[in-house]
């Protein structure tokens, strides 16, 4: 298959078909409707009505088979039309898109400069965007060909049966995502599935989609909160059986780790539990992440408000200790980040601008609870480790910080706005990740500013070293955060104060929109509200930064 095959599929023949099966259909009943009739005739009791009526039955079987077979090609042609006129109309728009940007599509898939003067200067980004979208229509293009043929060969076999037509699963299915691919692979895979077929995904197949970056946020929303209760079936056989296996072994869990396993099962239930409610309590938020994977701790990610259409969007990274019992915590932050920054924007006049932020706890950072080396690796929790020890460990950030990375360009790839503007927000033990994952963007960096606080550093001593523009990274830090301990040594890169980012206040301040605002102290103050119910210093400076008005900020 390729693009031109694609433009070349006749919608009009297909409906033409579609209309001559179904008036075959209709005839085909109508003799059936006959002949049962004909089989009811009163007085009619004699040999050779008996005879008449067996053939009869024959002869209606003979047309059930038919009639089954017609109905299902009739209905696999009927999805065609919808799929082939969704494809169509996909090619047409990415065919316009490509001449927009002076680039013009190969019946392969492939993109070449359109003959005169070039029209976009980021040729190399968009060049992936429409190869990627290309390459997911004649994937589809050739899943529809395949389906349709097993669908065509049954039909011919016989092997059609009464019915079939209206059970999930038969007809055209939808393909499974590109393993492995990135957020753009995945848009453009959403993008070329009819409506029926993104309906199956999400239903039949949500794990597909809730947790793949670059598909919509309502989609991964929907599909994440309709695996609720398969997880919590599938996590209390798990916590049944590791009980029974305790209850046998004479020994309890003193040679194995049974008793640990137990312990991380009876954890993902009640996280189950906690992510359940918290999206009941936001029915504005959007669950973009439910990872339940054995043997670790439970990720998650909410949104509050739509990052699909967002103007601006911040995404915070937790640091030491965050588990999904803190999700709820840092949702009210979440929510107090967005309605200060909307008032921000307000303020300057921008009043048509929207806000989303996302609470993401994608990865495993460092705890100092559970049974054992499930949290901390290299650490043996008889030693007593603390906290701030465990800060200085860079496995889990290292393994985070590509997820974290995705996370930004799922959402820059998904927004329906042309260019959104993405603030990373990391506390602790998330800065320094988010440093990582900063590092990992690539060269289309989705990420516009970065706010590090309470950091023990980030691996980076200006913008450049984390593909920002100049004035666009900034610390933050409280005088009396013992972070500071752990800075000292550079394990994670430079003292965060040391380096050329902005460096931000958060002592007590009047900030420009006239509002007495208190400081933060410790570790953890930064991005809560205060006890006038108005967010800190360090909150307004976040709030400004993230609608794009930095130079509000109190430096």
């Amino acid at each position: 298959m390729n693009l031109r095959d694609i433009a070349q599929w006749d919608t009009r023949a297909l409906q033409a078909v579609q209309r001559s099966l179904s008036v075959r259909a209709a005839t085909i009943r109508l003799v059936q409707d006959g002949l049962a009739d004909i089989g009811r005739l009163p007085a009619w009791h004699d040999d050779a009505a008996d005879a008449a009526r067996r053939r009869f039955r024959i002869v209606a079987d003979d047309l059930s088979g038919e009639a089954a077979a017609i109905v299902v090609v009739e209905k696999l042609t009927g999805d065609l039309v919808d799929a082939v006129t969704h494809l169509k109309s996909e090619l047409d728009g990415l065919r316009e898109a490509a001449a927009a940007h002076g680039m013009a599509l190969s019946d392969s898939g492939d993109i070449a400069e359109a003959p005169g003067p070039p029209v976009d200067t980021s040729g190399a980004a968009r060049r992936e965007e429409l190869r990627a979208a290309a390459r997911a229509l004649i994937l589809q293009a050739e899943d529809l060909v395949a389906d349709a043929a097993a669908v065509l060969t049954r039909a011919a076999d016989g092997a059609a049966e009464p019915g079939e037509a209206d059970r999930p699963g038969t007809g055209l299915s939808a393909p499974a995502p590109p393993p492995d691919g990135s957020p753009q692979d995945n848009r453009e895979y959403w993008d070329a599935l009819p409506a029926a077929q993104r309906r199956e995904v999400i239903e039949q197949h949500p794990e597909w989609v809730g947790d793949r970056d670059g598909i919509p946020s309502a989609v991964r929303h929907e599909a994440n909160v309709s695996r609720f209760d398969k997880e919590r079936s599938r996590w209390e056989t798990e916590r049944d059986r590791l009980r029974e296996m305790l209850d046998r072994n004479m020994f309890g869990g003193a040679f194995t780790d049974d008793d640990a396993e137990l312990w991380y099962a009876e954890q993902k239930l009640r996280d189950l539990d906690d992510l359940e409610k918290l999206v009941r309590d936001h029915p504005d938020g959007r669950l973009m992440l439910l990872d339940l994977q054995p043997g670790e701790r439970t990720m998650a990610a909410l949104a509050i408000g739509d990052p699909d259409t967002a103007d601006h969007i911040a995404v915070t990274t937790p640091g030491i200790d965050t588990t999904v019992a803190s999700l709820r915590g840092m949702t009210e932050e979440a929510a107090a980040l967005k309605a200060e920054t909307e008032r921000q924007l307000d303020l300057a006049g921008r009043t048509s601008d929207t806000v989303s932020t996302i609470a993401w706890l994608g990865y495993q950072p460092p705890t100092t609870t559970g049974p054992g080396n499930y949290d901390v690796p290299f650490i043996d929790q008889n030693l007593g480790r603390g906290w701030l020890l465990d800060s200085w460990q860079s496995d889990r950030a290292t393994a985070g910080a590509p997820k974290l990375a995705s996370f930004y360009e799922g959402l820059d790839v998904a927004s329906q706005t042309p260019d959104p503007h993405i603030t990373a927000l990391g506390h602790s033990y998330g800065s320094y990740t988010q440093g990582l994952a900063l590092h990992d963007a690539g060269p289309r960096q989705p990420v516009d500013d970065a706010v590090f606080y309470g950091s023990p550093g980030f691996d980076a001593n200006d913008e450049s070293d984390l593909g920002l523009a100049p004035r666009h990274g900034f610390v933050m830090r409280a005088h009396d955060d013992p972070i500071t301990v752990a800075d000292g040594f550079g394990r994670l890169g430079p003292d965060p104060v040391q380096t050329d980012l902005e460096q931000l206040s958060v002592r007590e301040a009047a900030t420009p929109d006239g509002v007495r605002r208190e400081d933060a102290s410790g570790h953890s103050e930064y991005p809560r509200p205060s006890g006038n119910g108005e967010l800190r210093t360090s909150g307004y400076n976040m709030a400004v930064i993230v609608a794009g008005i930095p130079e509000l900020a109190v430096r």
